[in-house]
């Protein structure tokens, strides 16, 4: 089960740390990820600014940001919306996983430093003992760090860059498809799969534990659609 955590009440606080604008993008982003804004959800502008104790124009300047990356829309109503995707374009989303999940599990798996796997370790840990419980918010959370790790312990920027519109992009979906227990124990094992392949520096096992995952979070016809044969 890759993709981000499960919606929660609130998001991150403001950290101070840096312009205003970019703390509410980096609150935003968060909030998309997470999972905590709906597909189709309307974002009034004047809302998020009184949510986030902020003026307008951070506001303003981080949702302009967020469309031009495609993660929100302006309707012709001037309102800022969290896109819904078609069937179509949610096949199209697990094909491009596949290609850029894969790849970045491949060179995780080159790049890693033992620092990095131990904490990848301790993810995994976390989801093994929240799938057991049925603890779907935890086991999420831990998913999202997870994948995030993954991204960094391949050490490539350019592949970070491209998965965080991405994973932006699944929060909403994850949003109304949240995982039964029988998914999230089975989804445990490809976790430990991949970490199994990053410790061994397996390149081509922790892709192709990588796709397993991709695919079986997907639901039944997008994962056909979207691989030719699956």
């Amino acid at each position: 089960m890759t993709g981000p955590i499960h919606p929660e009440a609130e998001g991150p606080a403001l950290d101070a740390a840096g312009p205003l604008h970019e703390q509410v993008f980096r609150r935003l982003r968060a909030d998309l990820m997470a999972g905590r804004f709906a597909p189709g959800q309307k974002l009034p502008l004047r809302a998020l600014a009184q949510q986030m104790g902020t003026s307008l124009m951070p506001v303003r300047d981080a949702v302009q940001r967020l469309e031009s990356l495609g993660v929100l829309r302006l309707t012709p109503g001037r309102t800022m919306i969290v896109p819904e995707l078609s069937p179509a374009e949610r096949a199209d989303l697990v094909r491009l996983r596949l290609v850029l999940e894969t790849e970045t599990a491949a060179v995780a798996a080159l790049r890693r430093t033992e620092v990095e796997l131990a904490a990848l370790g301790g993810e995994c840990a976390v989801m093994r003992r929240a799938a057991a419980a049925g603890d779907t918010p935890a086991f999420l959370a831990a998913n999202l760090r997870f994948h995030g790790a993954i991204a960094a312990a391949a050490h490539n920027r350019f592949l970070a860059e491209v998965l965080d519109p991405l994973w932006m992009r699944l929060g909403p979906i994850v949003r109304v498809q949240t995982p039964d227990q029988a998914n999230m124990l089975r989804s445990a094992v490809y976790h430990d799969d991949i970490l199994l392949a990053l410790l061994r520096r397996d390149g081509a096992a922790a892709a192709a534990a990588m796709r397993r995952d991709i695919l079986d979070e997907a639901p039944a016809g997008v994962a056909a659609d979207a691989v030719p044969g699956a």
